[in-house]
């Protein structure tokens, strides 16, 4: 809950940025991962009775995300977990953990490099010591210490590779020593290692050897040490499809270990050796050799990841077993088998279909019965191991890989549709488990339910037309109409238990496919899948792979992708080009359309019937592109505004059976200077808002001095002025906060990112009746530009959550995050 302790975040829905390298999951149990400019804290609460969720957020970098990293601790009794963190905008940055809180803030920003920081690695010594390194585009690798009682690190080395790019980066401390060991993986398809000494006090990483062997770049590196032993074991996974296992040996003296070949940078069928210093004093030898070469993996390999050692009742239980991912949509889990002498797959996870581009990483869980992995495009994979050593899929968090345009509550508020320029539409619902109590809404967590739509053009706006069927358009110039199928109403029943009982869906169709050669949402009937199951072996590209799915559990990334998808059901033609933005009335009689335009025509709204999907008529009022159209609760009135620094005010005509224009901002009258990027109506119909570019936000209603019966709307208080910030979306809440007042809550969202919260009242003659109540900002709000804030309807007053004071506000930004919030109005009076 943030510091005004008046609003809850419940829900936060992002992608894993597209990068190697943006995940980690901690020894505290918790995964951090890199989406857009943001770091989220997500915690998998992998167990039977709960469900994992974003539990918070930190920005601070001004540029995608390509890494993060948990601090390693040398010390197993340290508590604090450190985060390191490096981006796009050139920098690393060092997260120090605020301990009770579990919250993070930037410590510092590690600035030096001159291109984008690409890997990042760090290490806390035993005294404390802090050792980060991170590589970037400009093929250097900067190495900084932060001793303890520091307030700042010290770059003390650069390691230049001249015009070889280093893709990886690992260290790790040889046991029973102080020397540390670094393995960078490089573009000219070598590792190069290096040794720092801290015991003579030196913190310059000396080179070692060069260990050659793959033929492609060497995409990541992870090492485990032999307990005990003090041997050493180096994964290292590369773009030729092939893991090389490195073995560091501990030679008990000079003689018994092979001659030393410093610097020779062939690695035949000899070992290479360094000589390094124990903590004692004595000396001691590190024999590397080339333990085996695992070919299983058809595509580039990049990840590589050891299962942790960990203890059973007391004893040592060491799993020699590898975690690889590859982008030939697979996971492999190897370990060594004595009976034949090789290394082999003991488990093989991952998608099967769909329109994937396989895995960029993944990691073992602390205790190794998990693991987690990223997709090409943004999505979580969880697997969890089973007591008879299978693997099943497990419930994780999802969400769009790119700026998310718009969302739209269903009208009985019970989900939320959203469209990205990811090119799909998602659905997302609580899942209300029925081993909880119901009166505790708070125990439940969102989840994506259904991806409707999986397109083939950038998405811009979405409508319900009821709470089975939606429109939404893109980048071209049709609009599609969607309706649920049985499946996904089924499965929602049972999930989310929502109830449909207004339609019968057993006239639905079964579920909804995209074929071979096809482009639209094809309807699957139940005799359709028979068919098309009972004759597997006819087709090679069968016309379905739709699969009906019987859920206890939200949807995993395989079957969101592939078997939830709505049935297409219209087209709508009209627009000359790309359809900017939707409409559709509460009354769900009419869609209101209007695209990309430069000129009266070309700027038209289009009005549909919703029965038929006719067009109705056109209206002719804006210059440019209309930005956003919102028709008003009582759906009497349409209201649009349009980068031509206008709004326009139409009324339905009961006479007609058409919409005419009844007023029309102008220069004059107009207040706003510069581009009108958002309007909403009070939920009342009486004042409707607008903001714009220029910073101001402005209330508008009905003028009471009107002549010749005219009417025309003005403002009725002082506009809201923020100089610094360039307004994108606004919302009414639902309800009035206080009858007496007759004050209205509204929400404003920024390009900033920032989301504000302010009481209006309609009744305050003062010259600033604006109160502002809070700011989501940072890692409470966006970070990226506020694309739309919608709240939840409230047609239905008994809903627990509304006999409580509790409304629920949904926004979603160009960070590809959807966040959903609780609003106690009890604390606004």
């Amino acid at each position: 809950m943030n510091k005004f302790e008046q609003i809850k975040t419940v829900y936060v829905s992002s992608a894993v940025n597209s990068s190697p390298n943006c995940l980690d999951w901690g020894v505290n149990g918790l995964v951090i991962y890199g989406s857009c400019n943001a770091i989220h804290l997500y915690d998998p609460q992998i167990t039977n009775e709960s469900d994992g969720r974003v539990v918070s957020s930190f920005v601070a970098h001004t540029m995608r995300v390509n890494s993060v990293k948990w601090v390693q601790n040398v010390d197993s009794s340290c508590c604090q977990q450190d985060i390191v963190s490096c981006s796009t905008d050139n920098t690393a940055i060092l997260w120090e953990d605020i301990q009770p809180t579990g919250f993070y803030k930037a410590y510092e920003k590690l600035i030096g490099h001159s291109d984008v920081v690409t890997i990042n690695d760090a290490i806390r010594l035993a005294n404390q010591t802090l050792v980060i390194v991170t590589a970037a585009g400009d093929c250097t690798v900067k190495v900084w210490i932060k001793h303890k009682n520091e307030n700042t690190s010290e770059c003390v080395q650069t390691i230049d590779f001249d015009s070889v790019l280093c893709l990886s980066l690992k260290m790790t401390l040889l046991s029973n020593t102080n020397c540390l060991l670094l393995a960078c993986g490089l573009s000219n398809s070598k590792i190069q290692l290096y040794l720092n000494d801290f015991s003579n006090g030196d913190s310059v990483f000396l080179p070692s050897h060069s260990l050659i062997g793959h033929e492609d770049w060497v995409r990541s590196l992870d090492f485990i040490s032999e307990d005990n032993l003090g041997n050493l074991y180096l994964a290292s996974g590369s773009q030729d499809s092939v893991i090389r296992l490195w073995k560091f040996t501990v030679e008990k003296s000079y003689n018994n270990c092979i001659s030393n070949k410093e610097f020779d940078d062939t690695l035949k069928l000899e070992s290479k050796t360094f000589n390094v210093t124990k903590q004692d004093g004595s000396d001691c030898i590190y024999m590397i050799q080339l333990e085996t070469v695992i070919s299983g993996h058809d595509g580039w390999i990049y990840g590589v990841h050891w299962k942790p050692n960990y203890f059973t009742d007391y004893i040592s239980e060491k799993k020699m077993e590898l975690l690889s991912v590859s982008m030939d949509k697979t996971l492999a889990v190897w370990a060594y088998d004595e009976d034949s002498g090789l290394w082999v797959d003991i488990i093989r996870l991952g998608e099967v279909g769909g329109n994937t581009l396989g895995f960029y990483g993944g990691k073992f869980s602390p205790d190794g019965n998990s693991i987690l992995a990223q997709g090409h495009n943004g999505s979580f994979h969880l697997w969890t191991k089973n007591k008879n050593g299978s693997w099943t899929p497990g419930v994780t968090i999802g969400g769009h890989f790119g700026s998310v345009e718009d969302i739209a509550w269903d009208p009985e508020g019970k989900y939320i549709v959203s469209v990205s320029s990811d090119q799909t539409s998602r659905i997302h619902a609580q899942w209300l488990k029925s081993n909880k109590p119901v009166n505790n809404l708070h125990s439940y967590n969102w989840h994506e339910m259904a991806r409707p739509q999986v397109h083939g053009y950038n998405m811009s706006s979405v409508a319900m037309l009821s709470s089975i069927s939606f429109v939404s358009s893109a980048e071209e110039k049709v609009i599609r109409a969607f309706q649920a199928p049985y499946n996904f109403l089924e499965n929602m029943s049972q999930l989310a238990k929502i109830n449909f009982d207004s339609v019968d869906i057993t006239k639905c169709p079964l579920g909804a496919s995209v074929p071979s050669l096809g482009l639209s949402n094809k309807a699957v009937s139940e005799d359709d899948f028979k068919n098309n199951t009972s004759q597997p072996k006819k087709k090679d590209y069968p016309e379905h792979y739709f699969i009906p799915l019987s859920l206890n559990q939200p949807p995993t990334e395989e079957d969101l992708i592939q078997n939830t998808l709505w049935p297409e059901i219209q087209k709508l033609y009209g627009h000359v080009y790309e359809v900017y933005c939707l409409a559709s009335s509460f009354n769900h009689k009419w869609l209101a359309s209007a695209a990309k335009a430069t000129s009266l025509e070309l700027a038209s709204i289009i009005i549909w019937n919703t029965e038929n999907f006719q067009q109705i008529q056109k209206l002719i009022s804006h210059n440019l592109t209309v930005t956003q159209l919102a028709f008003s609760p009582d759906s009497r009135n349409l209201l649009s505004v349009s980068r031509d620094r206008t709004w326009s005010l139409f009324e339905y005509d009961i006479k007609t059976n058409s919409f005419i224009i009844i007023s029309k901002s102008d220069k004059h009258t107009g207040i706003h200077t510069r581009i009108i990027w958002c309007c909403a109506w009070t939920h009342d119909s009486v004042y409707f808002a607008t903001g714009s570019r220029d910073g101001k936000l402005v209330i508008w209603g009905r003028n009471d001095q009107s002549v010749d019966s005219k009417i025309t709307y003005c403002a009725k208080t002082n506009p809201l002025i923020v100089s610094d910030k360039s307004f994108t979306a606004v919302a009414f809440a639902p309800t009035l906060i206080s009858e007496c007042k007759k004050t209205y809550l509204l929400a404003v969202g920024a390009d900033s990112g920032n989301i504000s919260l302010y009481k209006w009242s309609s009744e305050d003659k003062s010259v600033t009746p604006w109160f502002k109540i809070a700011d989501l900002i940072n890692e409470f709000g966006h970070h990226l530009t506020v694309k739309k804030i919608k709240f939840q309807p409230l047609l239905c007053k008994t809903d627990l959550r509304y006999r409580k004071g509790i409304l629920q506000m949904a926004s979603c930004g160009a960070d590809m995050m959807v966040r959903i919030y609780d609003i106690y109005l009890k604390d606004f009076s």
